[in-house]
């Protein structure tokens, strides 16, 4: 089994802990050390460091190789530039095929935290031998703790020993249909962790994405030699930005539902992709808070603050209230908003 990270996301919603030149990725939250190398650290219980990529975009390099230095140059598969995870899936597939023959490749985001790492790999485990019986694309859901509108959802089929038949894909609910998916067993969250085999992954982009997949394979018939980077871009500069799940996830779980299934994870699992899901790994204070700063309040209930310990935050009267201070910006808002943050940075280009 070949682990490739995804590492190429900005993390516009954790603005302004992270910036153009900090992706989230590369900033610590509820871990020890920052998120990428958690994750390394992890996949090293039960992989050589050897069968461990990383694709990631080239303006994002530099601030990344502290923390992958070990591994090895030609594990780090370069985009030049970020167009979302399809085209850095299809990519990593091919230099994978190209390798190694018809692996199985687990994909996995750089900014997850997973504490169970034997339970973690016993579920992977299981996953890879559901994409290894046969021409199947798996995934791996989460039972909602909350109704999450900052998470994707899978809707769980029919069940084939401890494994289910993916009935569909549903990106991001409003507030209403998240609470009906919460109180239905039938859903989960999509986790974003994905385990096929290459031959089957790229067998599905050339159906449902033939531009995308005949683009990068040409590319990659000169990965390693003089021009592949050239042509790489070129064909980059021409592909318009496409999640998994909206290029390959969603067709396939319509139209091909008896090859796309899903396992129940037992481990711990959380994806701190806004402001409001660090709730998922501080504890609260008795008034409801989270405070990661030199704080003083008065009156402050289900807020949460995050400052530099240098500075001095005040608040009165306030409740679930988001306030992030940095020396790149300070944030306030609502914590049922939090996913604006994405649009706030937009209006100021705090990511270009």
């Amino acid at each position: 089994m070949y682990a490739v990270i995804m590492a190429g996301g900005k993390g516009e919603r954790l603005w302004p802990k992270s910036t153009a030149g900090k992706a989230k990725h590369i900033i610590s939250l509820g871990t020890r050390n920052v998120m990428i190398q958690e994750t390394i650290k992890r996949l090293k219980e039960n992989l050589s460091i050897d069968n461990i990529l990383i694709v990631t975009t080239k303006n994002q390099l530099s601030s990344l190789k502290p923390y992958i230095a070990g591994l090895k140059k030609e594990n780090i598969i370069l985009e030049p530039f970020g167009k979302d995870t399809a085209p850095a899936i299809c990519l990593a597939a091919l230099i994978l095929k190209k390798r190694f023959g018809d692996a199985t490749m687990v994909i996995l985001p750089a900014d997850h935290i997973i504490k169970n790492t034997k339970v973690f790999f016993k579920d992977l485990a299981s996953a890879g031998k559901i994409a290894e019986s046969g021409p199947n694309l798996l995934t791996i859901g989460i039972k909602p703790r909350y109704p999450s509108v900052g998470y994707g959802y899978i809707e769980a089929g029919k069940k084939i020993q401890r494994h289910y038949v993916v009935k569909r894909f549903i990106e991001k609910p409003k507030k209403a249909k998240a609470e009906a998916f919460y109180k239905n067993k039938k859903y989960l969250w999509n986790s974003g962790i994905f385990v096929w085999k290459t031959e089957v992954i790229l067998s599905m982009m050339k159906k449902y994405m033939p531009d995308l997949y005949y683009s990068l394979e040409d590319a990659c018939k000169f990965e390693g030699k003089a021009g592949y980077n050239i042509r790489l871009k070129n064909e980059y500069s021409n592909l318009k930005p496409i999640s998994i799940d909206y290029a390959i996830m969603e067709p396939v779980s319509m139209n091909e539902h008896n090859r796309l299934f899903c396992i129940k994870a037992n481990f711990d699992w959380a994806d701190i992709g806004s402001w409001s899901s660090i709730e998922e790994i501080y504890d609260k204070d008795a008034d409801g808070n989270i405070i990661l700063s030199d704080s003083s309040v008065i009156d402050v209930k289900g807020c949460i603050i995050v400052g530099d310990r240098s500075h001095k935050i005040g608040a009165i009267g306030l409740k679930d209230i988001i306030i992030v201070q940095t020396k790149s910006g300070t944030l306030v808002c609502n914590k049922n908003r939090a996913q604006e943050v994405k649009d706030l940075v937009k209006t100021f280009r705090a990511f270009e």
